[in-house]
């Protein structure tokens, strides 16, 4: 957990589903993009910040279907998921206000 953490801790900003390594982002200050599926922000569970963003479906209406989000999906199309595009995550990814410059740290050193 403290290696996740000081890793976390280096990045120019964490593109990360809602699981343990978005609240070590949380915890470390990093920036996150926290991509959304069968739950929601809503629950309590989402980033905080306001440099974070949220990536999620904006219009299923059988999301959410469960509070930490089943194994399978229970209607069996996963579209939560998959109709999330690449081009959508790298675009809050943009979005996120100081990145380049927390980029152009992070690899100096």
């Amino acid at each position: 957990l403290r290696a996740s953490a000081a890793l976390i801790a280096r990045a120019a900003v964490l593109v990360t589903n809602d699981s343990a390594p978005l609240h070590l982002a949380t915890a470390t200050g990093t920036p996150i993009v926290a991509v959304f599926g069968p739950t929601v922000p809503a629950f309590g569970f989402g980033p905080r910040g306001a440099r974070d963003r949220v990536v999620e479906h904006p219009s299923l209406a059988c999301r959410p279907c469960s509070a930490h989000g089943p194994v399978r999906c229970p209607l069996g199309h996963h579209r939560c998921m998959r109709d999330l595009s690449v081009e959508q995550v790298a675009e809050a990814v943009a979005a996120v206000p100081g990145v380049e410059e927390r980029r152009a740290v992070r690899t100096r050193r």
